[in-house]
């Protein structure tokens, strides 16, 4: 009997509880990495106004002219700021490609979720998750090029127009598709990790086509479910943002509590990355099994 989106979301939603222990490792790195991009700026502030008496006046009110100074003195660490964002996303994106190896793995076999055999699973599935992530990557880039040709299309289509709303129409049209494209990339993606982790495969290109065809032949359950877990990520992050909006910035206190609310959203987030794979798992493995008829 195949599962339900029902069924998939509960039993997913388990596997990722009983597994819940990995998110301390990925919460750290995540933070290692936080830091590592926030310690620059953290440094120039600290040198700025350390020993200044400004600092207590910014507590109270941006100072738009300070910031003009404080960009000026420092022109030369702003513009390696960009480099060093570069490098910390390609390192963070490989270490979370190494990473995505054990959580599938501990997933696909979930009596072996011990932190040995997660690190395996990362060693032995990396080079093949990331000739997944390169050929992905290069899909992005060309749904994004793709997205701007459009959008100079659309331009060009209306620059004598003063239809209005016609035009708002289209281009409303045009980042639907640019985010349907997005969504499309990242579930077949998804799929080819979990079906080369799982079949134990190492020909990309072969499983890419062949996750595509999985993906159209059970659209509607692996999207809807791809769906519904994107919807409570989202319902989170909105959540968030309601209550931050809402809490007072001073006294000093409440910035506490919302960097504690910002390490709580930090952490659903990384659930909710499980959550994904998880379900994709359970569903690979559920609507790909062969089907034994009993004589």
């Amino acid at each position: 009997m195949k599962l339900t989106i029902k069924d998939t979301l509960i039993q997913s939603s388990r596997l990722v509880f009983y597994n819940a222990k990995f998110v301390v490792l990925l919460w750290i790195t995540n933070s290692a990495f936080a830091l590592l991009t926030s310690v620059v700026i953290y440094t120039l502030l600290e040198n700025s106004l350390s020993h200044s008496i400004i600092s207590d006046q910014l507590n109270k009110q941006f100072d738009y002219f300070w910031y003009v100074q404080f960009q000026n003195l420092n022109k030369i660490q702003f513009e390696q700021i960009p480099l060093l964002i570069y490098i910390v996303v390609v390192i963070y994106t490989l270490i979370q490609t190494f990473y995505l190896g054990g959580l599938i793995s501990v997933f696909n076999n979930y009596e072996k979720n011990h932190m040995v055999d997660f690190f395996y699973g990362g060693v032995k599935y990396f080079f093949r998750f990331f000739k997944v992530v390169l050929v992905s990557t290069l899909l992005y880039v060309l749904g994004f090029i793709l997205n701007d040709n459009l959008g100079n299309m659309i331009s060009y289509l209306f620059r004598n127009s003063e239809n209005v709303l016609a035009e708002f129409v289209i281009r409303s049209l045009r980042y639907s598709f640019l985010i349907f494209l997005i969504g499309i990339i990242s579930i077949v993606s998804d799929y080819t990790k979990v079906a080369l982790a799982i079949d134990d495969k190492h020909n990309i290109l072969n499983y890419i086509s062949k996750s595509a065809r999985f993906i159209y032949d059970n659209f509607r359950v692996t999207f809807s479910t791809f769906f519904i877990i994107a919807l409570i990520g989202a319902g989170g992050a909105l959540l968030y943002n309601a209550i931050v909006y809402f809490l007072p910035r001073t006294p000093y206190y409440f910035l506490a509590i919302a960097f504690i609310l910002q390490q709580i959203l930090v952490i659903f987030r990384l659930l909710i990355r499980m959550y994904f794979y998880s379900s994709e798992v359970m569903l690979y493995k559920d609507l790909s099994a062969e089907i034994i008829n009993k004589q």
